[in-house]
């Protein structure tokens, strides 16, 4: 993996950020339908739309993880322990249980092209092992693809549907996993990205339409891109330790969103943590795909 010959981009220059902060910025997404910037507040358990120069609140429960758009017309979230059906207006339809276990959360995910819903889970005090990655069905049923993770974040498909590659941010590695598209199954598994000697953990993650993996770094300030082969080719710099999540959007979707969180920061050291960064990084986002049910 190279790092020298890194293009660095920075995120004061050709950016707005706001409107407001907020404690956990998590799931970034750009709403199609809407042409908004939606994501969640994880630990206030709320959803977030977030246009430039105004924010509004929707309400979910203690924990709200993530956010997609259903092909039959609302959305659908992760709660703290399994999936929530919303109208158009983000009013709740249905509650999908999925775990009893209230030491384990909902964390992190993203729709396959088949429209089925992965969204892992991870223990509360982070203790190795506890979490699962499950997959919500069209027709609603839940099923378990991985055991054993810790900290699941963002998770892509590459190579026409064939390559899953998922985020345990614990183990500091980006995974990569043979995709079985037609059962939605996960297979052999191999360390994609290794970030054990890079500055922060690979967090939420976003694929542009060059194969080009964006992937916000918890602790290391920054967005780092790496190319289809693994290799380190930008690093987009902002002015906050504790980056998060990432989802292209806007009009012509070269615009980069990225949530970050002041969740853990001492107060007044980081004014800018929280907010919400919008930079035109140049290149389109792949397709992000809705949940089918």
């Amino acid at each position: 993996m190279a790092g020298s010959d890194a293009v660095r981009l920075s995120a004061t220059q050709g950016s707005w950020a706001g409107p407001a902060s907020v404690v956990h910025g998590e799931g970034a997404f750009w709403d199609p339908r809407a042409e908004v910037f939606r994501y969640v507040d994880m630990l206030a358990g709320d959803v977030v739309t977030d246009p430039a120069g105004e924010q509004s609140r929707s309400h979910i429960g203690d924990i709200a993880a993530l956010i997609r758009r259903r092909t039959r017309g609302g959305y659908v979230v992760a709660d703290e322990r399994g999936f929530v059906l919303l109208d158009d207006d983000l009013q709740q339809l249905q509650r999908v249980p999925v775990f009893d276990d209230t030491s384990v959360r909902m964390n992190e995910g993203a729709c396959d092209s088949a429209g089925r819903l992965f969204c892992g889970s991870m223990a509360y005090d982070t203790r190795p092992g506890a979490g699962s990655l499950y997959r919500l069905d069209p027709d609603l049923s839940v099923h378990v693809v991985l055991e054993s993770v810790t900290v699941p974040n963002g998770l892509v498909w590459m190579r026409d549907g064939t390559l899953a590659v998922h985020v345990d941010s614990a183990d500091d590695a980006v995974y990569g996993y043979e995709f079985d598209a037609e059962r939605g199954e996960f297979g052999r598994c191999e360390v994609f990205i290794d970030f054990s000697d890079v500055h922060g953990s690979p967090d939420g993650m976003a694929l542009d339409e060059q194969g080009g993996l964006w992937i916000a770094m918890w602790g290391g300030g920054a967005v780092r891109r790496y190319d289809a082969s693994g290799k380190l080719v930008d690093v987009l710099e902002l002015p906050v330790t504790n980056v998060t999540s990432c989802a292209f959007g806007g009009e012509d979707g070269r615009t980069l969103l990225v949530t970050t969180s002041r969740d853990g920061i001492e107060e007044g050291t980081e004014p800018l943590a929280g907010l919400t960064y919008s930079v035109d990084v140049g290149v389109r986002g792949a397709p992000v795909h809705p949940f089918a049910g």
